[in-house]
């Protein structure tokens, strides 16, 4: 999204000030801070621009083309059904105000498991699937929804990199993406398993997942997979080389490595972050889970090593803004020049459902820069957990790094 990518750890351990955690936010299970929390001064702090306290569900994507328009896309959850059409709607931020719409019908009226991405405000796209028709897409022309043909896609799309209006690429799984040309989806073999794409431009363009086969891939170690980084060049796909992973003896059952996303800031600095893990709870003394950190240098991947201790470094998802800042998650924030901080975020006061004694948190998934600013948005919910009556309010909010 606009040379936007998830990205989990970047850069070095010995970024000055990111180090040690305070301890002053509390995190939730997956790591995302609570709210409420003080930080140091002069991080900044995210900005609620929208929560709805009349709907409960949750914002699943997100893509911005500059400050004044912003795309949203998410669900009600009535009674408890994720799936049920009526629930399913988008967000639209345009003329200095949100306007919710029912799904395009060029959707045919679904966008269950959504994705939004885009190259400009009159290019943006929609991918949406259903169980019994697959993947669908549509495309806004700046001032009305086009029908896109099907991608041949039996499942979800899960991963999407818009350049243009006749450069798109998706995941298909199985080994494969798609691209389209402007008239036609054309099938790419790949040479590994594939999660998560990003890049540069038509000729640069990397996608990540895992392999089966070859080195470092069964053996004594029986590891299952390892990380697998493959690069268009514009003609052709590449498998290129990446680190092995394997745990000491006593190895844990079923192991593998793989890589779950990657973010290009420019042909010669790739990142791509995963995870080298096993099937837990099947022995008593289990190793802790590897995070995996690789940085492409232009020539070859290199590990990056600090992750595991480093919460500037390990905490969720991020996003590289165009000043070269990567926001990782609602918590940290490292500037260009290797500051990290701690971005705070407002509670929603009491009323209605809202109590005082409710603690709140903040999740957003997925995170991306804004187009010309130094923001970033983000799409997800208001997490408010209290007696009797637990709230999950749909919420976009945006964050503008501190200066210098």
């Amino acid at each position: 999204m606009r040379r936007a990518a998830a990205i989990l750890a970047v850069l070095v351990l010995a970024v000055s000030g990111c180090g040690t955690d305070d301890g002053s936010a509390r995190t939730s299970p997956t790591g995302r801070p609570s709210g409420g929390d003080a930080a140091p001064g002069g991080a900044g702090s995210w900005k609620l621009e929208r929560v709805d306290k009349a709907a409960k569900g949750e914002l699943t994507a997100v893509t911005a083309t500059s400050a004044d328009d912003i795309w949203a896309a998410g669900y009600e959850s009535r009674n408890g059904d994720m799936s049920d059409p009526d629930g399913q709607y988008l967000l639209h931020y345009v003329d200095g105000a949100w306007q919710r719409q029912k799904p395009p019908a060029e959707l045919d009226g679904n966008i269950f498991q959504p994705r939004l991405d885009s190259s400009g405000p009159d290019d943006v796209w929609l991918f949406a699937s259903s169980i019994d028709s697959g993947a669908s897409a549509a495309r806004w022309d700046g001032s009305r929804w086009q029908r896109v043909p099907r991608p041949p896609v039996a499942g979800a799309v899960t991963a999407t990199k818009v350049f243009a209006p006749d450069d798109v690429w998706v995941v298909r799984g199985e080994r494969q993406v798609l691209h389209w040309d402007g008239s036609r989806w054309n099938p790419h073999t790949l040479p590994a398993e594939a999660t998560a794409l990003d890049g540069t431009g038509s000729d640069d363009l990397w996608a990540v997942g895992f392999r089966t086969s070859g080195p470092g891939v069964g053996g004594d170690g029986g590891e299952l997979n390892q990380p697998a980084a493959m690069h268009w060049d514009g003609r052709t796909w590449t498998l290129t080389r990446t680190p092995d992973y394997r745990f000491p003896e006593p190895v844990p059952p079923e192991p593998g490595a793989s890589l779950h996303g990657v973010a290009a800031v420019s042909a010669k600095e790739v990142w791509a972050y995963g995870s080298h893990s096993f099937n837990h709870g099947e022995v008593e003394k289990e190793p802790s889970e590897e995070h995996i950190l690789l940085r492409w240098d232009g020539s070859r991947w290199h590990e990056q090593k600090g992750a595991q201790e480093d919460p500037c470094l390990s905490r969720g998802i991020a996003a590289h803004g165009e000043d070269g800042g990567l926001l990782f998650g609602v918590g940290r924030y490292r500037s260009p020049e290797g500051r990290c901080v701690k971005p705070t975020w407002p509670r929603l006061p009491a009323g209605g459902e809202v109590t005082a004694k409710g603690k709140q948190q903040l999740w957003l998934e997925p995170i991306v820069p804004v187009p010309g600013t130094r923001k970033f948005v983000g799409a997800g919910k208001v997490y408010v957990m209290q007696s009797g009556n637990p709230l999950t309010l749909p919420a976009v909010a945006t964050y503008e790094p501190p200066k210098g």
